[in-house]
């Protein structure tokens, strides 16, 4: 189980998608938030169409109306115009509402027993008309770049990586351009080029991992707020060096060796490849290692078959965790960077298997008991459903959770709204 907040990896989101904080675990895709704090017994935070509801683990049974704003009809916010993440913004270890508007930045702090301050406004730009960011042109995130345990800013926007640090009294510093490189006008594309945020080498700050036209680059942080000079350390898993596309092939950064640095990890058309970390910002060559979970091998395909990276037997290493037509598959990492052949855990949770759909149905490993494995939690037709790991990778079958999450039960529904799975206390 990873524990060090250096080991968060941090990537693009994408509307309609849930999150999960991931600070234990891997990041699941390339469609990740920000976690605050490490995942132990993680909440459920949705953006609905009224209001911010949450379902506190430990009364799972109740569904608590937060904040009206950040939704849909309270506040006009849109996820094709809008992002919204969670962050610790004040450093006091409890995760806060952060939303990027028409005005700009806007933070709903958490007040620690079960409500929020109103958002208010604390930068005025990155937002739709502050700044002119654009959700398919400009990737924004909020991430600890100088470990003050408080989220920076961070945008990458059409003259590079654009950075605001959190001054910790809910004022930020001016903008800088942290690195001219990784933005629009250097040729980077949401549609063809991965952005990830992750400490690669191990000193604690995180660096950005970028997936080019031909090459994997990192520029490494320098702790300040500002990147070293990107320099390309594989050849390879790109879409004009492999043929690697972002509708096809997913790329996931995470630790499968249990080192505590993030490994890269692609589901191509042969099967999973995986490139090691070798400890100072470079990795290995990418290898195959498993036929399976790919688009040609297994016939596993991004609008119907989500894949993950998730700690399932609490050994400290990443495992595969895949949603197939016939339910939930896991793979488990031997530690080298290869994994076990995978097998059928859950017979639900699937395409087949339950009829749960990408564009309706969210899933997501995530640990919300606190023994340091990941469980299943899936936002279904009618409830938000759980099934339970035991510790070794065993799953119990669905039990219901809720129903005010699910599609198209109660306020949450998955296009004009949002979900999180994270550690709100």
């Amino acid at each position: 189980m990873v524990s060090n907040q250096s080991q968060v990896v941090i990537s693009e989101a994408e509307p309609g998608e849930a999150y999960t904080d991931n600070t234990n675990l891997s990041p699941t895709d390339h469609h990740q938030p920000v976690p605050s704090k490490r995942t132990g017994t993680a909440d459920i935070v949705g953006f609905g169409l009224n209001q911010v509801l949450i379902l506190r683990n430990g009364v799972f049974q109740q569904v608590i109306g937060v904040l009206n704003d950040f939704a849909y009809n309270a506040g006009g916010w849109r996820v094709e115009k809008h992002v919204r993440l969670v962050g610790d913004t004040t450093g006091d270890g409890t995760t806060d509402l952060v939303g990027f508007g028409d005005a700009g930045v806007l933070v709903a702090q958490n007040n620690g027993n079960n409500t929020f301050q109103p958002a208010r406004l604390v930068i005025r730009d990155y937002g739709y008309d502050a700044g002119n960011w654009r959700v398919d042109l400009h990737p924004r995130f909020v991430a600890d770049l100088r470990k003050t345990g408080r989220v920076d800013v961070i945008g990458f926007g059409y003259a590079g990586v654009l950075v605001s640090k959190n001054n910790g009294n809910f004022t930020y510093a001016p903008q800088i351009l942290g690195l001219n490189d990784f933005g629009h006008n250097q040729g980077w594309r949401t549609d063809r080029h991965l952005r990830f945020l992750a400490d690669v080498d191990g000193n604690g700050f995180l660096d950005i991992v970028g997936f080019g036209e031909n090459h994997v680059f990192v520029a490494t942080g320098k702790g300040d707020g500002t990147f070293n000079p990107a320099r390309a350390v594989i050849n390879d898993l790109t879409i004009g060096a492999g043929g690697w596309q972002i509708g096809k092939h997913p790329r996931l950064l995470g630790d499968v060796t249990g080192d505590g640095k993030p490994d890269i990890v692609g589901f191509g058309d042969a099967g999973v490849y995986v490139a090691i970390n070798k400890g100072d910002g470079t990795f290995h060559p990418p290898k195959l290692v498993l036929r399976d979970f790919a688009y040609v091998a297994g016939g596993w395909r991004v609008d119907k078959h989500p894949r993950f990276l998730a700690d399932v037997n609490g050994d400290g290493k990443l495992d595969i965790v895949g949603f197939g037509d016939a339910g939930v598959y896991i793979a488990i990492s031997n530690g080298d960077g290869t994994f076990q052949q995978p097998k059928l855990v859950l017979g639900d949770f699937g395409y087949s298997a339950g009829g749960w759909r990408v564009e309706k149905h969210l899933r997501i490993p995530v640990d919300i008991t606190g023994d340091g494995s990941a469980d299943i939690v899936g936002f279904g037709e009618n409830s938000v459903l759980v099934s339970y790991n035991d510790g070794k990778g065993n799953f119990s079958s669905p039990v219901r959770l809720a129903d005010e999450f699910a599609f198209p039960n109660g306020e949450l529904d998955v296009n004009p709204t949002l979900s999180f799975v994270t550690n709100l206390f």
